[in-house]
């Protein structure tokens, strides 16, 4: 099992100030094979990746992905396009494969009249197709994830592959992300076992519609359930039987933490790595 750090995880020790080369110190002795780094402050640069990236080498951590985050779901989409250009060029002097970034960021229930899946497809679809083509001339894959409330589900997701139709693609299967259109893990990564290249670990608690709102820290699903952010393990997401889905498809990419529950990350990020690992011995 092939383990990376999305530094997004350690976003609290960011607030408190750690750099990001803090952070891959910090990866390294959590046990990482390989790091996730996203823009911040101090790795904004072409010279930033690059220094980022020889700084990881000397670690011995490979850089699996560079990803982030970014709202598609605007009206002019240059200022956008121009940064994600920046930020593949800095996938590229980084050396890493993969280039992922969000589309639509919402993750609450759309309100009347917002634009929704279908109205926005087409926009976006233009856009996906210029990022790919402009990442394929780099040497760089782009890659996207079932993400928020609109770009997300099975069919939707499927949908929005076919009509980018670019072979320099791939699909990051986030193992939480799907819940929030109350689909379930497994349908989505069982899905697309054939065009998996890396895959996001996050697991969340999940309380029925039924009852009463949790309280804060919780978010509510297309459905009215609700879901938390929760030490890998803790939760609902089935890992075992995801790992064994991978495994059948052969799938070798990384297998990459990001953790967003209240828990400390220092003291339960490798907890929760201990978990999975032990859940992909047992599939």
């Amino acid at each position: 099992m092939k383990t990376s750090a999305f530094l997004a995880s350690y976003i609290s020790l960011y607030e408190k100030g750690a750099s990001t080369l803090d952070l891959v110190d910090l990866a390294k002795r959590q046990g990482f094979d390989s790091v996730e780094p996203f823009p911040v402050k101090d790795l904004a640069t072409i010279e930033d990746a690059q220094k980022f990236a020889e700084y990881a080498a000397k670690k011995d951590l490979a850089v699996s992905c560079f990803s982030a985050a970014i709202n598609l779901a605007v009206p002019d989409k240059r200022d956008a396009v121009a940064t994600l250009k920046h930020y593949i060029n800095m996938a590229r002097a980084m050396g890493a494969p993969y280039f992922h970034h969000t589309i639509a960021l919402k993750l609450e229930t759309l309100r009347t009249g917002e634009d929704s899946f279908e109205t926005l497809l087409p926009a976006i679809v233009s856009v996906i197709r210029e990022l790919c083509d402009y990442a394929s001339e780099r040497g760089v894959t782009c890659v996207y994830e079932d993400q928020g409330m609109c770009f997300n589900g099975a069919e939707r997701f499927a949908r929005f592959l076919e009509a980018v139709d670019r072979k320099n693609i791939g699909v990051v299967a986030d193992l939480g992300n799907i819940m929030f259109v109350d689909e379930k893990p497994e349908q989505f990564v069982g899905r697309f076992t054939s065009r998996i290249v890396h895959v996001h670990l996050k697991d969340y608690l999940w309380k029925s519609g039924r009852e009463s709102h949790p309280g804060p820290g919780w978010y509510m699903t297309q459905q009215g359930n609700f879901l938390r952010d929760t030490v890998f393990g803790h939760g609902s997401v089935p890992f075992t039987t995801i790992f064994r889905l991978l495994k059948a498809a052969g799938y070798e990419g990384y297998y990459s933490c990001e953790y967003a529950a209240p828990e400390p990350p220092e003291k339960w990020i490798p907890v929760s790595m201990e978990n999975v690992k032990r859940f992909y011995q047992e599939a």
